[in-house]
């Protein structure tokens, strides 16, 4: 399902005017929003300010959100647009290719979509600025809002078939994400009465605000709605190519080729689709930040933790990296520096899914979380999993 046009008047309004009081003023010493963020720097972002008028043609209207050296703001141009500023990084390069594609692909639709970039020169250097579709709440945020913090199957399968073609489409684009994870699946918004209102309440009631020097740092507004598709956002760390090597991945999330320093390819986002529909349906994650303050330490655990689940590795996959001696003898056998836990079996894990349709989960588990990349299903592969389908999922949910 391709993402809709907004309706808009046929020529741009003019500015409109925005309070410069009424609003709460946050102490200086009060972290807000990004200053929240590992590593923040106040020079990797550029100093937006809601009023402000881009390239002659968009107008801020709102914050929306943060990430990682870019703020989101929403902003009206012939249409309302999403305004993401941030450093210079591989994500332009990803859009451009997809851009470049003539390839008709039924996942497209499930992927944001670029509509325009520039720079700005900031205080600390250049810019980029991407112009894309605007979106809603975030998968995270839904699955917040839902009974006891997790979905019912048929709502988690949904969004795993969505993801997964649009996965597909960015495979056979050769684009591989890697970052893929409920935060980075964003609802499409099929009423732009949704948007006006988001201006609105800026008009009404000021978004609370911090002074750092030059810079103003904003409150995000809160965006609920939606109803259309999951779509995929923030390619910021996707890798464009078949085979890559290097660190990647959300720590949580990644694949063990990766955690052992192996090449990897596509088959990483397979990985993350395993862990996302484990992490849409189950209170508690398959794994977790085991040490925060050692990687070493943390990959360790990590890696002792994916043994427990899944027995010990075949022997050609311990061919593939020297790392592989600090953990396993040639014969699979653990003698690494941390203790290995009890064997996990998934079927005793799994407290939300019964009968038929946890045999079935258990089988698509089994078909995306595997030590050999060739193993796992492909996205495509995957999409078509009877599970994911709802072939064998029973009806009537409550």
């Amino acid at each position: 399902m391709a993402s809709r046009q907004f309706s808009s008047p046929s020529t741009p309004s003019r500015p409109r005017e925005f309070p410069s009081s009424g609003f709460e003023v946050i102490d200086p010493s009060q972290k807000v929003e990004e200053e929240r963020l590992p590593f923040y720097k106040l020079e990797d972002y550029y100093p937006m300010q809601i009023g402000q008028v881009l390239e002659n043609r968009y107008h801020v209207v709102a914050k929306l959100g943060y990430g990682i050296s870019s703020t989101v703001w929403l902003s009206r141009d012939l249409m309302y647009v999403h305004i993401n500023t941030i450093q210079r990084n591989q994500e332009l390069n990803v859009y451009r290719r997809l851009s470049g594609l003539t390839m008709d692909h039924p996942g497209r639709g499930y992927v944001r979509q670029f509509h325009d970039s520039f720079e700005l020169k900031g205080p600390h250097g250049e810019h980029e600025v991407f112009v894309m579709t605007p979106l809603g709440m975030s998968l995270r945020t839904l699955q917040e809002l839902q009974k006891d913090h997790v979905f019912q199957q048929s709502l988690a399968t949904t969004a795993l078939s969505q993801a997964l073609l649009g996965l597909s489409y960015l495979h056979e684009a050769d684009v591989i994400h890697t970052d893929l994870h409920s935060d980075n699946l964003l609802v499409a918004i099929t009423d732009d009465g949704i948007l006006s209102t988001v201006e609105e309440n800026e008009i009404q009631k000021p978004s609370a605000r911090k002074v750092i020097d030059d810079a103003i740092i904003y409150v995000s507004q809160y965006m609920l709605g939606g109803a259309g598709p999951l779509t995929i956002c923030d390619l910021g760390q996707a890798r464009i190519g078949r085979v890559h090597r290097g660190n990647a991945m959300p720590m949580v999330y990644r694949a063990p080729e990766v955690i052992l320093g192996m090449t990897w390819g596509n088959a990483v986002d397979v990985w993350s689709t395993g862990l996302l529909a484990w992490d849409l349906l189950e209170k508690e994650s398959l794994f977790r930040v085991y040490d925060r303050d050692s990687q070493e330490q943390n990959d360790a655990h990590h890696v002792a933790a994916l043994t427990a689940l899944l027995g010990p590795p075949p022997p050609e996959f311990l061919k593939r990296s020297e790392k592989t001696g600090k953990y396993w003898n040639e014969d699979g056998q653990w003698h690494g520096p941390v203790p290995l836990p009890p064997e996990k079996k998934l079927e005793a894990l799994i407290h939300n899914v019964a009968g038929e349709d946890k045999e079935v989960f258990i089988n698509f588990l089994e078909c995306v979380l595997t030590w050999l990349p060739e193993d796992r299903l492909t996205s495509l592969e995957a999409y078509f999993h009877p599970w994911v389908r709802g072939e064998k999922v029973s009806q009537g949910e409550d």
